[in-house]
């Protein structure tokens, strides 16, 4: 790609943009930059070159999940529509479509999702409306609610488990749901 084709980004913030994905899951300041970038393309989108367009087709519905890295702590309460991975330690709840709890992470919170992955240490209930995953090395201590519920040999589960039957709703109602119900 010709960079002098460029008319609105500079070629840093092009490339930068360029090789994220639009369903990405990013730390605060990657998502800010990102988010800066689209709002740039946004405001000048008539004057954009043909790849710049390209690239606001492709960002302009942009749903960057949320990435609490490894080695940072951090307290309170998640809603995102996307995905949520945590690799550090974290307090509170989480809300989201998915949730990836790394081998790192360890996560004392309320969790309600579509799917749910750990890999780490969780102490809390998990609600799931899809699948909750549980693989070797994981520990978890809490209820599970989920239709589908997968432990590996080698995980540690100490709580309740119930399998629903459960129809596949709008995950924004089912997070409201979740939330009642896990407290």
């Amino acid at each position: 790609m010709d960079k002098h084709n460029l008319k609105v980004l500079s070629p840093d913030e092009f490339d930068f943009l360029a090789t994220r994905k639009w369903n990405g899951v990013y730390n605060r300041e990657t998502r800010e930059k990102l988010q800066s970038i689209i709002e740039k393309l946004n405001r000048k989108k008539r004057n954009c070159s043909k790849a710049e367009k390209i690239l606001h087709r492709v960002f302009q519905k942009a749903n960057f999940g949320i990435l609490l890295e490894k080695n940072t702590e951090t307290r309170g309460k998640i809603t995102h529509s996307g995905k949520v991975q945590v690799a550090g330690k974290f307090e509170g709840q989480i809300i989201a479509q998915a949730v990836l709890i790394d081998k790192t992470a360890s996560v004392t919170a309320n969790i309600a999702a579509e799917v749910v992955m750990c890999r780490g240490r969780v102490v809390g209930d998990i609600r799931a409306t899809h699948k909750i995953k549980i693989t070797r090395n994981a520990e978890v201590k809490g209820d599970i609610h989920s239709p589908s519920f997968i432990i590996e040999k080698g995980a540690t589960f100490e709580g309740r488990c119930s399998m629903p039957n459960i129809k596949q709703l709008g995950s924004f109602r089912l997070s409201g749901d979740a939330v009642r119900k896990t407290g």
